[in-house]
């Protein structure tokens, strides 16, 4: 499995993600870097990046090709967005921090960057139909998905910082975003998925406020009520007070006002009645090679590349006899994970099914349906109890659980060796 690396020299920040390449369009994590540079911070159509934004990006290209040269990686993309797009010398500065970096900066079109940003998604999370959107600091990418392929790709110069950069009241920011989304084709859309720094801060924040216990918001569902009352909240704050809320933090809290706005005309727009969260976007789908064709395929292929990861053969038969015992899909992933930690040598694999999938980001699941999943591995451990309900957004009754649990728990004992 080969390391590839993805540099997102953005509007607002500079980041380097290094994954592990899998399977299909399956990938591991295995960390990033980030710098909140700003380069597009006072760039309109034609102006030009400082210089000394210019000189701030050249250090962290040379900290970036210090730990990648180090590291041994080969595959490295770098990927320059709106703000390169937007200046008159952007051509000149990735010229130049190719040169810092070691590897040659491509500049991304904007329906570029939207076709990564829904293939991240779409590849990801369970939906079939429906509009992927991309929040940047200088742009917005609205993407139009049927059938799980593709379609019209739409860009805009609706960025958050932007945004916040040129309007100081939330009259004239609403006026400006309506005037550009109202160009798109109208389509009242069963599934609305959003991504981009401010997004995931506006989800983690709705999350926390809701008491949930996972520490990645991928696979979140936002209802549009909701979004509406935290944009009445936000605006009503100050920059301090919003920087302290769960979720934001000072970074995101200058821009939050604008990315609200955003996302709330999104789903007026589309009578969206709910926005779900994706933690991949440019980056991931950068990794990716294509578009899984079904809901099934794009679940199977992560659960699959977990096995991998781990150095195990895929336990197919203990998912399918759990399956068939229960006739719940969902009984059956909680044996698949629970019997991957048990082969790893876990001594209780089912506390260790649970914890990995609270606190790991795991693709191809609406939060919703993994916080069953997991609860039924901690069935298999321990007692659940009305409270982990809450905790995980899930509104099964508890013995329905419980008694999958005690399946689940037999199946993965019962056959040690994965096969029967």
């Amino acid at each position: 499995m080969d390391e590839v690396a993805v540099i997102d020299l953005g509007y607002n920040s500079i980041r380097l993600s290094l994954f592990q390449r899998g399977e299909r369009n399956t990938f591991r994590t295995l960390g990033s870097m980030k710098e909140f540079t700003r380069l597009g911070e006072g760039v309109d159509e034609g102006g030009e990046i400082r210089q000394e934004k210019i000189e701030e990006a050249e250090r962290v290209m040379i900290k970036f090709r210090s730990v990648l040269e180090r590291r041994g990686v080969e595959t490295v993309h770098p990927l320059g967005t709106s703000a390169f797009r937007l200046a008159r010398n952007g051509e000149e500065v990735s010229k130049r921090l190719s040169k810092a970096l070691g590897w040659e900066i491509q500049i991304v079109p904007g329906e570029e960057e939207g076709r990564l940003a829904a293939l991240g998604a779409l590849n990801s999370l369970p939906f079939t139909d429906g509009v992927v959107f991309e929040l940047g600091g200088g742009s917005l990418e609205v993407i139009y998905v049927e059938n799980r392929s593709l379609g019209k790709i739409f860009h805009f110069p609706l960025g958050a910082l932007k945004l916040t950069k040129t309007f100081g009241s939330e009259d004239g920011m609403r006026k400006e975003v309506r005037n550009y989304l109202f160009s798109l084709p109208s389509w009242v859309v069963p599934n609305m998925v959003g991504s981009g720094g401010n997004v995931r801060s506006i989800g983690r924040l709705l999350m926390r406020m809701d008491g949930m216990k996972f520490s990645h918001v991928h696979g979140y569902k936002v209802t549009h009520e909701k979004v509406k009352s935290i944009s009445k909240t936000l605006w009503s704050m100050n920059l301090q007070e919003i920087s302290s809320l769960p979720g934001i933090g000072k970074e995101r809290a200058p821009t939050v006002k604008a990315a609200i706005v955003v996302i709330e005309e999104l789903m007026s727009l589309f009578d969206a009645p709910s926005l779900l969260v994706s933690e991949f976007g440019m980056r991931e789908g950068k990794v990716m090679r294509g578009e899984e064709q079904s809901v099934a395929e794009m679940r199977d292929g992560w659960l699959e590349s977990m096995a991998y990861f781990m150095n195990v053969r895929p336990p197919r038969e203990i998912r399918l006899e759990a399956e068939k015992l229960t006739g719940s899909e969902i009984a059956g992933i909680s044996a698949y994970v629970s019997h991957i930690f048990m082969e790893v040598g876990w001594d209780d694999p089912f506390d260790a099914c649970y914890r990995y999938l609270t606190y790991s980001l795991f693709p191809g699941f609406q939060k919703r349906d993994l916080g069953i999943v997991s609860l039924v591995c901690k069935g298999a451990s321990s007692k659940v109890r009305k409270k982990d309900l809450q905790r995980l957004g899930v509104d099964s009754k508890l013995e329905k659980i419980e008694a999958m649990s005690k399946v689940v728990k037999t199946v993965v004992k019962k056959f040690p060796l994965g096969v029967y």
